[in-house]
């Protein structure tokens, strides 16, 4: 079924949850607590609570002025889990909330925080010492492990059979997490591309660019670093003026500036206005042979020689993914390319 490329605020788009806007406590709190409803086994053991048929979710109850992001009512307990993004939880607030649900009920609350590590940065000080004495347990959740029970949903087949909408739910919330890198998964450091013509080798030697097709944004940005793949036949062109010896595979790496996409007859405005010392020659270099309406272009630092004996495919495939063929848009850790390297 064919697709339409999404922007916001021009930038792609990856996740439904993505299109409404940016990172909002109350999004992702909201859309937690929905999840909660369609999968409570999963994270009533993530949140703390264990659920039953007659438990109720509320999301964004608000009280006395107060608004709770997730209350789950259960028989004879409440349980408060409050989110916050960043690593602080606002200590008086959840204070005042445990004290107004604790005089309302005669109980002690129960209470789960999820935000990016207020155990590290504040637990650790003792900051939550008045705050455990108030309740009946209190919890410390990541959102990275939040998109971990999602990531486990997603792996269940039985999962799309028995709640399809839950299940895509899950996968948008991941996503969402993902974007806005709030998983544990190891972040795309270097991006790697095969530079097969002698254009593409003399935007990245003498204009530090590189550029291809615009479909590409998703898996270019974000990354760190970028690597070209030499083919064997450029790997011969260029050492006829470079004075390092440069064979077939990765032997130079260098720092990403900038990645993004542009209208293709806009390009030496665009690199005038950066200022770019050789923009004409490098907007030349970049619209030649080049049909579509968009580029992508990644602006680069000074290339920098890694490695002495170059990275081939035969030594990326030997840890699994890589295969021999042409390299694709892929991208690879520091740790990966180096364990190659000393293959």
């Amino acid at each position: 079924m064919p697709t339409l490329r999404l922007t916001r605020a021009n930038e792609d788009v990856d996740s439904f949850l993505s299109v409404l806007g940016g990172l909002r406590e109350t999004r992702l709190t909201a859309v937690l607590g929905y999840l909660m409803t369609r999968f409570p086994n999963e994270f009533g053991a993530l949140l703390g609570f264990t659920p039953s048929p007659l438990d109720r979710v509320s999301v964004e109850e608000t009280d006395e002025g107060d608004r709770y992001d997730v209350l789950v009512r259960q028989s004879g307990s409440i349980h408060l889990i409050e989110g916050k993004l960043g690593m602080e939880q606002r200590l008086d607030q959840l204070l005042r909330y445990i004290q107004s649900k604790r005089r309302q009920h005669g109980v002690r609350p129960s209470l789960t925080v999820v935000d990016d590590g207020s155990e590290a940065a504040q637990s650790r000080l003792r900051a939550f010492e008045p705050i455990r004495k108030q309740v009946c347990s209190l919890r410390f959740v990541t959102w990275a492990d939040v998109a971990k029970v999602c990531q486990d949903i997603l792996r269940r087949k039985r999962s799309l059979i028995q709640d399809r909408t839950g299940t895509v739910i899950a996968k948008e919330f991941l996503l969402h997490l993902q974007d806005h890198h709030m998983t544990h998964e190891r972040h795309p450091e270097i991006y790697l591309r095969d530079v097969g013509t002698k254009d593409s080798v003399e935007l990245y030697f003498r204009h530090s660019i590189y550029k291809c097709q615009a479909s590409f944004i998703n898996s270019a940005r974000h990354n760190l670093y970028f690597a070209p793949y030499f083919t064997r036949q450029m790997a011969d062109a260029i050492r006829q003026t470079n004075l390092v010896p440069v064979g077939e595979g990765i032997s130079f790496v260098s720092q990403v500036e900038s990645v993004l996409v542009i209208d293709t007859k806009g390009v030496q405005d665009y690199l005038k206005e950066l200022k770019h010392p050789t923009y004409k020659e490098a907007a030349d270099l970049i619209r030649k042979n080049h049909r579509e309406k968009q580029v992508l272009l990644m602006r680069l630092g000074t290339p920098r020689l890694m490695f002495a004996s170059p990275v081939t495919k035969h030594k990326l495939n030997r840890q699994g993914g890589f295969g021999l063929g042409a390299m694709g848009s892929r991208s690879i850790t520091f740790d990966r390319l180096l364990e190659a390297a000393q293959a």
